[in-house]
């Protein structure tokens, strides 16, 4: 049993694929206050059963690993926590070194922002960035200026998410990074891709690399749709589902595929 939708490229070789999904808004609904976010049922479940198909699955997230190995406590997957910034190594989560010098001004930053908006949700995540929300207090948005001074003030990178805007260690790495990395960690031939915001678009753009430097390699660039998908993850998909539910139902019949294939 061969599934026909966009995944399919990773029965071909499952030794040597690689798939990596977002959390919120692609393995979890998207929830009023961040820290309510759950997985859905199945996810779990069936990247289990993919991890040991597939010769690479990972969760690659804004969230702290700590927040994920909570709530995905999933054997054999990889776990990369706040863009790369956070990785699990067997039981220890390893921070970036190069964000050490930063960690102080994330702090301030974070309390600053927390002082000056309190009717926001200020998200830590860890020790290496923080969100400020705006989800449940749509009225109260800082303007984009007020969250660029923030950030300018204590020397931190400024990303732009939904209703949302995270301050981070100005240390290049992004999704695109974390996939790189996973792609030449396991001599990966085919590898996958699923996300909802803009922060996916690098994970995409780090596939389309390697199928342009890697001849024969394929890629797929999977988006999940919702009311607020930026259009620039969209048009750089190669294929679109209806919502993190649809995303998890085809997580589950590529891992139903491959148990019937083996």
């Amino acid at each position: 049993m061969i599934p026909a939708g966009p995944l399919a490229p990773l029965t071909v070789e499952p030794a040597a694929s690689a798939l990596v999904s977002d959390f919120d808004g692609t393995l979890a609904p998207i929830v009023a206050d961040p820290a309510r976010a759950r997985p859905l049922p199945g996810a779990a479940a069936a990247l289990a059963a993919l991890a040991r198909a597939l010769g690479v699955v990972a969760v690659v997230s804004g969230r702290p690993v700590a927040f994920l190995r909570e709530h995905l406590p999933v054997p054999g997957i990889v776990l990369a926590g706040v863009y790369g910034l956070e990785r699990m190594a067997g039981d220890v989560v390893e921070t970036d070194p190069r964000a050490v010098a930063h960690l102080d001004a994330v702090t301030a930053a974070a309390g600053e922002a927390a002082s000056r908006w309190p009717t926001l949700t200020v998200e830590r995540k860890g020790s290496t960035a923080f969100t400020v929300h705006w989800r449940r207090a749509p009225g109260d948005a800082p303007s984009r200026d007020a969250l660029a001074t923030l950030a300018a003030s204590h020397g931190l990178r400024l990303a732009w998410g939904r209703q949302a805007a995270e301050l981070l260690v100005p240390v290049p790495v992004d999704k695109g990074t974390v996939v790189r990395a996973l792609l030449d960690e396991h001599a990966a031939r085919v590898g996958a891709a699923a996300g909802d915001d803009v922060g996916d678009v690098a994970a995409f753009r780090a596939l389309t690399d390697r199928t342009a430097t890697q001849p024969g390699f394929v890629a797929v660039r999977l988006a999940v749709r919702s009311p607020e998908a930026p259009r620039m993850l969209l048009d750089a998909a190669d294929a679109v589902v209806d919502g993190p539910a649809a995303l998890v139902a085809l997580l589950a019949d590529l891992a139903d595929s491959l148990s019937r294939r083996a």
